[in-house]
């Protein structure tokens, strides 16, 4: 997980008595927290500084799970320019009912589109039903543009195929359809890291998938207890080259 969080604002859900168990969020440090978890100022909407979570080392990664931690929740961007991501979220999130092969083309038409702008993306589980596609891109665009290209790209998908997408929160219209979330694209918002497990009833992990696996038959799970059935995926990174990529988003208009 590390390489993924380290220099980044992170936000931590803490679970003292375990998972599926009630917990609580937290993104600001303390002079609680145990040594080598640091902070790093940020300005609220309002402008005022506040300290936010930021580790760099495996020595700190441990102290996290030694507060209890079982989520964490990176920006996409850094702490030495805080407001130029240079990471893309486009969050999947399914009705229930819809089926794994339904998502996983849905997750090949959000890579085919972006690889008409010339750019790659990476793919990962959630943790949960969804799956998310995430863009490396050169820390040049503010906010606000981010967003907006994002933004552009599900609403694309949306006009294209109303009947299986939305772009909108509005949880009553999500049935038989898949939320296609932009959100995580703005400033102060956060996703779950890849290899952070969830705070939920059996702690599946979200986990780095490579393209081929979308076509499984199955949903691909991953959960700590059953470690051991998958830690040799480990050894052969599919993001490995997500921080080697030099892409520029490039916005018409």
């Amino acid at each position: 997980m590390l390489p993924h969080i380290a220099g980044r604002p992170v936000s931590l859900v803490r679970c003292p008595e375990g998972a599926g168990r009630p917990c609580f969020f937290q993104k600001h440090a303390n002079h609680m927290f145990p040594e080598g978890i640091g902070s790093v100022d940020i300005a609220d909407k309002k402008g005022k500084i506040e300290p936010y979570v930021t580790l760099a080392t495996a020595e700190a990664l441990v102290g996290l799970a030694q507060m209890s931690v079982l989520e964490v929740h990176p920006w996409g961007s850094r702490n030495d320019d805080i407001e130029r991501p240079d990471r893309l979220i486009f969050d999947l999130d399914p009705d229930e009912g819809l089926a794994w092969a339904v998502l996983a083309d849905a997750a090949a038409e959000v890579r085919s589109r972006l690889k008409r702008m010339g750019l790659e993306s990476f793919l990962k589980t959630t943790g949960g039903k969804g799956l998310h596609v995430v863009v490396p891109v050169k820390p040049e665009m503010e906010w606000p543009a981010v967003k907006e290209f994002a933004h552009q790209v599900v609403l694309d998908m949306e006009k294209a195929n109303p009947k299986l997408y939305l772009t909108k929160m509005t949880k009553s219209a999500r049935r038989g359809k898949i939320y296609l979330d932009y959100l995580r694209n703005e400033r102060g918002a956060t996703s779950v890291a890849a290899y952070s497990p969830r705070a939920r009833k059996g702690a599946l992990v979200s986990m780095p998938l490579s393209w081929s696996e979308l076509k499984l038959d199955e949903r691909p799970e991953f959960r700590i207890t059953e470690f051991a059935e998958w830690k040799t995926r480990l050894s052969k990174d599919p993001w490995e080259k997500i921080d080697s990529m030099q892409q520029r988003l490039r916005v018409e208009g």
